[in-house]
């Protein structure tokens, strides 16, 4: 993935509240033989590290022991746009809106049960702070088995990055349109039968605008004009590349 400036300027306070809005990450590590390997799962952030746990008998807990640089990447899939939002011929205008946040960290792996149950806490204190569960602890006959089956894994991160795909690189007038079909999109029953400017009579009404997560597609709207951004809307401002 290029990560382009007008992409990745992005005030940490806003990258922050973006990774710790996320429920799940990804874990990327690399096996023996140069084979990535991946998984999924909840995490804690705790000042410059992440915390999540896996079983033992995990791969990626066999990677981490041997090599420990890895990966942990959080992103948000926010919607997919027709070309002919940008340009009324060309398709490769066709592209998609993200926020990406990834961390290269190195890891370290514990299989002490008591260090595992700390980490459980924490993680229970941020999925489900309303409790509703017995206090965690080793000696317990309720948690010992799962507990000594789990490695809590630290990574402490090392570099950050991020990629906030959302049209900064179009010109405002561009930018614009995008916003207004996005607009439009809150009504997708109504403006899908809508023929576009220069076309000829409409197809079948389909689908223009794939919209993951049930993300509202204001959402998306107003980020584009979001503070970061509006200096450049109203001055006309546009990016290079496309």
């Amino acid at each position: 993935m290029i990560f382009h400036g007008y992409y990745s300027d992005v005030p940490d306070a806003e990258l922050d509240r973006f990774v710790d809005s996320q429920e799940l990450g990804r874990l990327i590590t690399v096996g023996a033989d140069g084979t990535p390997h991946v998984g999924l799962y909840p995490f804690v952030r705790e000042g410059g590290a992440v915390d999540l746990h896996l079983v033992q008998a995990d791969e990626q807990i066999a990677d981490l022991d041997a090599r420990p640089r890895c990966v942990f990447e959080v992103d948000e899939a926010l919607a997919v746009i027709p070309s002919y939002w940008v340009h009324p011929e060309y398709g490769g205008s066709a592209t998609a809106y993200h926020r990406t946040v990834i961390f290269e960290c190195v890891a370290a792996v514990t299989r002490d049960p008591r260090a595992v149950a700390a980490q459980q806490v924490r993680l229970l204190a941020r999925y489900q702070p309303e409790g509703g569960f017995r206090a965690l602890s080793p000696d317990d006959p309720l948690y010992r088995g799962a507990l000594e089956q789990l490695a809590a894994v630290r990574l402490e991160v090392t570099t950050r990055r991020a990629k906030f795909k959302l049209g900064q690189n179009r010109p405002a007038e561009a930018r614009r349109r995008i916003i207004g079909e996005l607009r439009m999109d809150v009504e997708p029953e109504r403006w899908r039968h809508r023929p576009r400017a220069g076309a000829g009579p409409p197809g079948p009404p389909k689908p223009v605008a794939r919209w993951a997560n049930g993300i509202d597609s204001r959402f998306l709207a107003s980020y584009m004009v979001g503070p970061a951004d509006r200096r450049r809307l109203a001055g006309g401002e546009s990016a290079c590349q496309p």
